[in-house]
């Protein structure tokens, strides 16, 4: 086709500007201008032989003389890595105990900068400390030889990083970096140094900025500055949906800011999903450029356009991946970005195989209430996992009592229903333990083992006899006939009152116990009982009586399960935390505040050696004021497992959570409100504490009430007369001595101390009357010291509703008015006391 007189016109006037900037460049370089502009003329011929525009000129991307490997997306405040070394040092303080990440960067367009790979890895030290080191080569020169008028502002470098980072993921952190880039085996110019910072702001935003200086050069270009903040917000208040915006300046050394862009601010926003082990996130961000002469390669004008990317992360438990790319405006701008990452912390499963991992569930673990808080939301997460989870009880040596079983128990039987799997294995196995068992769907049994479950009693050793013998004699002053826990040491026996309330307690634990069990293996409540009375049963034995589903070795264990369920089985490590880990602070939660043990006055203290627990008035109230000021805090469960203890120090924590219910009361939106969940024992003190919260939960076997009041006072007169010992005491005052060791009460004392029990009953029952919509009277029947099970408790309106720790937080969450979608987290206040405080205790 002959070519149009314009297209003539054109290509001549292309020849001879071409050959007039040729003359002036190198030969080599003029070979590469002649075979472009060879091409540039065919191309424009033909697309002005069909009348269609020319292409735009190409624009290349502005970059930091030692900026690392580009990657489509950049996190500076969200969830740290490894990586992050490069971004933010602070955010290390983030990222798991130890983590190892890969990176890779192309640019698939000639005129894209910033390809290389790196290597980084992370170790986060105890006490707040973090560190990180970073290898990276990057190639950030234009491609296939084309002319870059600045190649010496972006030559090929090996980059080498260290960071430090101090402080706390949840709150704040900050971190420096020191960068060094090798030219040629020569160091570039001195280190650049990052200062990086981290603010959490609850666990709805985080605020990151980073600021590189990079000092003058030894041997290159002069100093240069990068900044970089971001704000991220999760509207959700968890990491499901991650929403940050911000904005990124690369100031240049002065000789260059008349020429460039680079000092003027870009604005980037940023959106994160992820769900389980899959991660979608996108990028929009302004970047500053040059655009060039599209025959010439020249500078033409500073030039800023828009830059999309979009990655995929998938991560399996430990490790995972990630591939992304980048668009842009200007058609030069685009590159790809691949990643592996592998951390000691799990990350979250993007899909199911068909090889399942099964946990097995060392009961022998619970031995307190924080330890059984941590199972139950062990199991609450396995609950939550629905058909994904395979437990596997193992009921060896179960010591926890009775409504701390039930609770245990009741939780597996959830976890059954929302679709999991949940198999039992017992060797020589308790009461106890075989209950727990009955939860699952499959109870499997050692073939030398034994079903021991002889039924229930309670027993208690008198004292009196032994007392009197080496001339100790106890006086108890009490309210009333049932209040019995004076009687091992006054009484040579049980009184009847308190046979009376011991019958109605087993009463209640035998036949729940019974029911449970019958109800589970689908056999009468009279075959259950012959059993019990038959014990211990053999294996074979219990076997046929459908006690137990097979009787096996416990390496066949995976074998039989794989069967069950139809997938190969595997054991694994499970951590008591959930799999996908918060890098923020667990906003909003629910505070379980524990009253465990003996009520005290003073501070709190714990001897788990010993087995000793005290919860101390004055460190309940402390938590208390604390909770009552934090805006995160959605609820507070009270969590009593005390058999009571000081009238003083029970009274000054019932003021405390009657305050806490008035706050919420007065101001709902300001004050979070308060429940009481009673573990095993909520008695005497324990039950007390309650009445300051408007709604109370209790197992069914629970022992609760106890309102009432003793006292005692032991006489060792007698043993030191034996001893040859006197005391010889000089007195002022009537009763000086009533409280002291050696002698009986007078008449004028024991009158004097009956009134002030009266007077602390009298009390009690006030507290009682007001919180449970009684008059004095109607409690008065229901004390004098008498101890109920939780289901009488509840038919009599001493408490409000059967349930356990997760019915009190759902209570919590409607009362708050959390939707279903929010994750609750769990906080147990007061912390745990680390092996310097019981110290310094």
């Amino acid at each position: 086709m002959p070519l149009p007189t314009a297209s003539i016109r054109l290509l001549g006037s292309l020849g001879s500007l071409a050959a007039h900037h040729m003359s002036s460049f190198p030969r080599p370089r003029r070979l590469v201008l002649l075979q472009r502009a060879s091409v540039v003329a065919v191309a424009a011929t033909l697309l002005l032989s069909s009348d269609t525009a020319s292409a735009g000129d190409p624009v290349s991307e502005h970059r930091a003389i030692t900026k690392g490997v580009d990657r489509p997306v950049k996190d500076y405040s969200g969830e740290g890595d490894a990586s992050s070394i490069e971004l933010n040092p602070a955010l290390l303080i983030a990222a798991p105990q130890t983590d190892l990440s890969i990176r890779y960067y192309r640019a698939y367009n000639d005129f894209t900068r910033g390809s290389g790979a790196g290597v980084f890895f992370s170790l986060n030290l105890p006490l707040g400390v973090a560190m990180g080191v970073g290898l990276q080569g990057v190639w950030p020169a234009l491609g296939h030889e084309i002319y870059d008028e600045r190649a010496d502002l972006n030559p090929d470098l090996a980059k080498i990083s260290y960071a430090l980072a101090i402080g706390d993921a949840k709150s704040a952190a900050m971190g420096i970096g020191i960068h060094g880039a090798r030219l040629g085996g020569k160091w570039l110019r001195a280190p650049d140094l990052d200062v990086g910072t981290l603010i959490r702001i609850t666990n709805y935003a985080s605020l990151g900025a980073m600021a590189r200086l990079g000092p003058t050069s030894l041997t290159g270009p002069g100093a240069e500055t990068n900044l970089a903040a971001e704000l991220a917000i999760r509207p959700l208040g968890t990491r499901t949906l991650e929403l940050a915006g911000g904005v990124g300046a690369n100031l240049p050394p002065k000789e260059w800011q008349a020429q460039t862009q680079e000092g003027v601010v870009l604005p980037r926003a940023r959106v994160a999903l992820r769900h389980q082990g899959i991660t979608v996130s996108g990028e929009i961000e302004q970047v500053a450029g040059t655009q060039l002469d599209r025959l010439t390669l020249e500078s033409q004008r500073a030039v800023k356009s828009w830059r999309g990317s979009l990655a995929l992360g998938l991560t399996w438990d430990f490790m995972g991946v990630e591939a992304g790319a980048h668009a842009a405006s200007a058609d030069s701008l685009h590159g790809y970005g691949v990643a592996a990452r592998f951390s000691s912390s799990r990350h979250g499963r993007s899909y199911w195989p068909r090889t399942v991992d099964a946990e097995m569930i060392d009961v022998r673990s619970v031995t307190n209430e924080r330890s059984l808080i941590t199972m139950l939301t062990r199991l609450k997460r396995a609950e939550q996992a629905g058909d994904r989870s395979v437990l596997v009880i193992d009921a060896r040596q179960v010591s926890l009592g009775w409504s701390s079983l039930q609770e245990l128990r009741d939780a597996f039987v959830r976890v059954r229903r929302a679709g999991g799997h949940v198999f039992a294995y017992l060797e020589n196995a308790s009461t106890k333990g075989y209950y727990l068992a009955t939860a699952a769907e499959k109870v499997f049994m050692h073939p030398a083992g034994q079903l021991n479950m002889p039924g229930l009693s309670a027993t208690t050793l008198y004292y009196k006899d032994a007392l009197e013998k080496i001339g100790v004699r106890v006086e108890a002053l009490r309210i009333d006939e049932y209040k019995s826990a004076h009687e091992p040491y006054t009484r040579s026996g049980r009184s009847e009152p308190d046979r009376e309330q011991r019958e109605a307690l087993l009463d209640t634990i035998f036949g729940r116990m019974v029911w449970d069990i019958a109800q589970a293996r689908e056999i009468t409540q009279e075959e259950v009982r012959r059993y019990i009375d038959q014990s211990p049963v053999s294996p074979d034995d219990a076997r046929e009586a459908d006690l137990v589903d097979k009787v096996l070795f416990r390496d066949q264990l995976t074998e039989v399960v794989s069967e069950v369920i139809g997938a190969e089985v595997k054991f694994a490590s499970f951590p008591s935390t959930a799999p996908e880990n918060p890098t923020w602070a667990q906003h909003p939660y629910v505070a379980v505040l524990l009253v465990e043990g003996t009520i005290t006055n003073g501070r709190s203290l714990s001897i788990p050696i010993l087995d000793i627990n005290m919860a101390g008035s004055e460190t309940i109230v402390e938590a208390l004021r604390a909770l009552r000021g934090d805006p995160a805090c959605e609820g507070i469960v009270l969590r009593v497992n005390s058999p009571g203890g000081s009238a003083l120090g029970s009274d000054v924590i019932w003021r405390e959570v009657a305050k806490t219910h008035a706050e919420h009361k007065k101001a709902p939106k300001f004050s979070p409100p308060i429940v009481v969940s009673m573990s095993d024992v909520a008695g005497s003190g324990g039950y007390y504490v309650a009445m300051g919260a408007e709604h109370v939960f209790v197992q069914e076997t629970t022992i609760t009430g106890s309102i009432g009041v003793v006292s005692q006072h032991f006489d060792v007169s007698g043993l030191l007369a034996t001893l040859g010992i006197n005391a010889d005491s000089i007195h002022r005052g009537k009763n000086p001595g009533m409280f002291e060791p050696y002698r009986p009460y007078s008449d004028d004392a024991r009158e004097r101390l009956q009134a002030s029990i009266q007077y602390t009953y009298d009390l009690f029952r006030r507290r009682v009357s007001k919180a449970r919509g009684m008059t004095m009277e109607q409690v008065h029947k229901l004390a004098r010291g008498h101890v109920y099970s939780g289901k009488d408790a509840l038919a009599l309106g001493l408490v409000d509703e059967v349930g356990g720790l997760y019915d009190a937080i759902d209570y919590l969450r409607e009362k708050a008015g959390l939707g279903d979608w929010r994750e609750t987290k769990i906080r147990i206040v007061p912390a745990e006391a680390n092996v310097l405080d019981m110290i310094l205790d």
